[in-house]
């Protein structure tokens, strides 16, 4: 079902776009099982705890090998495959697929119930984001995968076929109107990908630990020692106003930064350098960390101010300036790593 896996065991402590601070251990045995899934473009790497929390009859801990959990690691890549199976629109083989939904003609189509579903949640999410995230935008990403420069008029007809008023999701069929429209969700495959994952490691026999998915994290379970999972944050330069660590006991954290205005199609203009959400919905998580960033630092905190508080937020502004959604604020979300940081 999926390509041959690239098993690599990752160094303790290793300085990537995510890491756990304060990962080594003295101890002989380390807390965490390491691997990674390196599939060029993506990295899927997993960090789960060796202590099952049972201890045998002479009261001593009682761990898990490296093959169980390896064997619990091959599941999760497994997983990733499925997501990203279901978000592809190159599958030809997924007859109730996205491929299908994006044919060039006028029709109604069945759809996958599990496509259906995030199409759905991807539907609401362009919604509560006022159209600063946009599903139904195929036909200008394909045009800027052949051309990033397109001439104006070129872009205006691609533009022309975008927005969820071309293709209506309702019950489970998808009609489509705009026979050039298309779908895509590689704007939430990732945030798919890490839920489905996650809550497969949920019902596991692994008692806690944590996921990364490219700019993205996941945790499940809970320490012995209740502490919250600490999850590294830097930047691609060694500016300390934009590396830190966010603090969270479960939920999902993504970045987001260099995101693509889906009212323009051009590059997103934003007054941060970057954005980092926590919520307890990882597809929300996903859209929300790239919608905030194109809206920019006050568009995003209404946004905040006007939903139910399901997210939490933290936005790094170009002047170095740390600003923080009140609940963030209030939990000590963010812990920057200078102390000069600008933080409101």
């Amino acid at each position: 079902m999926r390509s041959q896996l690239k098993y690599a065991a990752l160094l303790l402590c290793a300085a990537t776009v995510f890491f756990s601070l304060g990962g080594c251990s003295a101890e002989r045995m380390p807390e965490y099982y390491e691997n990674s899934y390196d599939m060029g473009s993506d990295v899927l790497t997993v960090r789960f705890a060796y202590d099952t929390g049972e201890k045998d009859e002479k009261g001593k801990r009682v761990y898990f090998t490296d093959s169980q959990l390896g064997d619990v690691f091959s599941q999760c890549c497994d997983l990733y495959e499925d997501a990203s199976e279901l978000t592809d629109h190159t599958n030809a083989n997924a007859s109730a697929g996205l491929y299908a939904v994006n044919a060039p003609v006028n029709a109604v189509f069945d759809c996958d119930w599990e496509l259906m579903g995030l199409l759905k949640r991807a539907y609401g999410l362009a919604d509560i984001t006022n159209g600063y995230y946009q599903p139904v935008f195929g036909t200008v990403l394909r045009l800027l995968e052949e051309n990033p420069q397109p001439e104006e008029a070129l872009l205006n007809e691609a533009l022309s076929h975008t927005g969820t008023d071309k293709i209506t999701v309702e019950n489970s069929a998808v009609y489509k109107t705009d026979p050039k429209a298309q779908v895509d969700l590689t704007g939430v495959r990732d945030g798919y990908a890490l839920e489905k994952i996650i809550t497969y490691l949920d019902e596991s026999a692994v008692v806690y630990g944590f996921v990364t998915l490219n700019d993205s994290a996941g945790v499940f379970g809970a320490k012995a020692s209740e502490k919250p999972f600490e999850i590294g944050i830097a930047g691609e330069t060694e500016d300390p106003s934009v590396m830190g660590s966010v603090q969270t006991k479960s939920g999902y954290v993504f970045v987001g930064g260099d995101a693509v205005n889906y009212q323009t199609g051009e590059s997103a203009a934003s007054d941060l350098s970057k954005v980092v959400v926590l919520a307890d919905d990882a597809v929300a998580a996903n859209v929300l960390a790239n919608a905030l960033y194109a809206m920019g630092y006050e568009a995003g905190q209404d946004l905040y101010d006007s939903t139910d508080k399901a997210f939490e937020a933290v936005f790094f502004l170009h002047d170095g300036t740390v600003k923080l959604t009140d609940g963030a604020y209030r939990t000590g979300l963010y812990h920057p790593v200078s102390a000069d940081a600008k933080e409101k």
